[in-house]
């Protein structure tokens, strides 16, 4: 008998301790557990977003516009957008460089998209130049020329010709110079020829070198009895160069004509 209640004993005694070992939030639980001392996980890192609109998108199998104009509009933002943020890709290539020219190139395929609408009187002058204003404040030279070309659509206004000299002095870009250089003939030709000479000989005395350069070749259209005196006075004052090279040969060539 001695003997049987000791095992009854210590067969309690066993399943006393296992329930213990088993208990909820015992130190030896190993349940939904982390290690001591481990950090928490590190929350995941920002996916990045891509923009794949293709440029060629904006027309349709028949080259005609197969998106409105405030769609075109909305994606030009959205790609400068994207070029900006650190989080965006234009496309799988994501080198800083390879992003600049791909949202440079999708912008400038919107805003001739938008062309093509105004000449299809989809869009008018207004809209058109709203565009065109916004775009010449982005930061790529792809973008501001593609803007350019747009103003060359619509009549000369003040607003237009303000935004356009204060693109080109402030972004000493040759090829938006040989862009604009024909616009300016038609604003000189409309009554501002005061303020295109001026914007031309501030360039051609104190500008960069090769937009300079650019406005001494392409100055003939813009020369007249009134205002040669003062280009020949300029010419004189430059530095041997190829800027006052380039000057002096286009006056001799004007005044041959006379």
């Amino acid at each position: 008998m001695r003997r049987f209640i000791l095992l009854i004993a210590g067969a309690l005694i066993v399943l006393a301790y296992f329930g213990w070992q088993s208990e909820p939030g015992s130190e030896t639980s190993t349940v939904n557990s982390e290690p001591a001392g481990r950090a928490p996980a590190a929350e995941a890192p920002v996916p990045v977003t891509e923009i794949d609109r293709p440029a060629e998108d904006f027309s349709g199998e028949d080259g005609e516009p197969d998106a409105q104009a405030h769609e075109i509009l909305a994606d030009i933002r959205n790609a400068w957008e994207c070029y900006k943020a650190p989080n965006c890709s234009l496309g799988e290539d994501q080198d800083p460089r390879a992003e600049y020219f791909e949202a440079g190139e999708r912008i400038a395929t919107g805003m001739r998209a938008l062309i093509e609408q105004h000449r299809t009187y989809r869009i008018d002058d207004v809209e058109l130049a709203n565009a065109a204003h916004e775009v010449l404040k982005y930061d790529s030279g792809r973008a501001r020329a593609a803007a350019i070309e747009a103003l060359d659509e619509i009549p000369p206004a003040d607003e237009h010709l303000d935004a356009l000299v204060t693109t080109l002095d402030q972004h000493h870009d040759e090829k938006l110079f040989e862009l604009a250089l024909p616009q300016l003939q038609h604003y000189a030709a409309a009554g501002h020829r005061d303020e295109v000479d001026a914007f031309l000989q501030s360039n051609l005395r104190s500008g960069a070198h090769f937009p300079a350069r650019t406005i001494a070749r392409e100055l003939e259209p813009f020369l007249t009895p009134d205002n040669v005196a003062r280009y020949r006075e300029l010419a004189k004052a430059l530095p041997r160069d190829s800027r006052r090279a380039a000057l002096m040969e286009t006056l001799e060539a004007y005044e041959n004509t006379r």
